[in-house]
């Protein structure tokens, strides 16, 4: 049966309409007289109550190291840290922990995207580091990170002894492998050296799993320095190489930014202003 609109249900609809679309004309408006308005992000109430820095408790180096080199396996080096840091963090302080999906790192895999840029084993540990901690504190926190692994031979002797034990919680590979130092933080130098000195090619498993092992590394020291950072007793100690304080002795901001990595790794062989 057709249904027949009266007068009066007529003009109630009409005067809705109007309201509505005079409430959407003072809103726009208001957002082109004011661009911020119009970029400021409306949040759920639950999100918005979370203040950062996100609450951190003492978690324990062992398990970040197991969490880390099993989460490898399910999403990358990236995904793997952060994963293993903030899954233990959900365990042990629940929300706010819980609403972050590690997930958000995937993108971080290979350096970036296959990039070979940022490990991402920094790449998700930084993320977690910044979660808990206040700009400058995790600023220097991610920065001793970065600098510790430059010189430490990945991987180390306490991810090779567990996958011989069988002590991982993923046992993909159980023969210790050979340890390299990359002189960068970057994941093509460090896996390209790694290559280089076990023989492997980039493709095989005995890298993959390398790579895997160096997550749990990473996550773990990454821990250590959030424990240390949480009780007051972080103190960084990385220093440059010389090679960067002999870069920046001639060459201002405005031609070499303020940067920590060693510059020679890249730049030696085009350095004919020098000879």
């Amino acid at each position: 049966m057709e249904r027949r609109i009266t007068r009066k249900r007529f003009l109630e609809g009409a005067t809705t309409a109007a309201v509505a679309a005079a409430c959407g004309a003072i809103a726009a408006n208001a957002a082109a007289a004011d661009p911020q308005a119009r970029v400021t992000p409306i949040l759920p109430r639950a999100a918005a109550s979370t203040i950062w820095p996100w609450p951190y408790t003492q978690l324990d180096q062992e398990d970040i190291r197991n969490r880390g080199h099993k989460y490898y396996y399910d999403g990358g080096c990236a995904y793997g840290a952060l994963a293993a840091i903030v899954s233990a963090l959900q365990d042990k302080i629940g929300d706010p922990y819980t609403q972050l999906p590690s997930q958000l790192m995937y993108f971080g895999g290979g350096g970036g995207a296959g990039w070979g840029t940022l490990c991402g084993a920094l790449n998700g540990s930084a993320v977690a580091i910044s979660l808990v901690l206040d700009r400058t504190t995790a600023s220097s926190v991610v920065g001793e990170l970065f600098g510790w692994y430059t010189t430490f031979a990945f991987p180390s002797d306490i991810s090779n002894d567990r996958a011989v034990q069988h002590g991982f919680l993923v046992n993909k590979y159980d023969k210790a492998l050979t340890q390299s130092v990359s002189d960068s933080p970057l994941c093509h130098a460090s896996v390209t050296n790694w290559c280089y000195f076990s023989g492997f090619k980039s493709t095989a498993a005995e890298r993959s799993e390398r790579c895997a092992r160096l997550t749990g590394d990473v996550a773990a020291k990454a821990v250590e320095m959030l424990n240390q950072a949480s009780t007051g007793t972080f103190k960084a100690t990385f220093v440059p190489a010389r090679s960067v304080t002999g870069c920046l002795g001639c060459h201002d901001n405005a031609v070499v930014p303020t940067v920590k990595m060693d510059c020679e790794q890249c730049h030696k062989d085009n350095w004919q202003h020098l000879y």
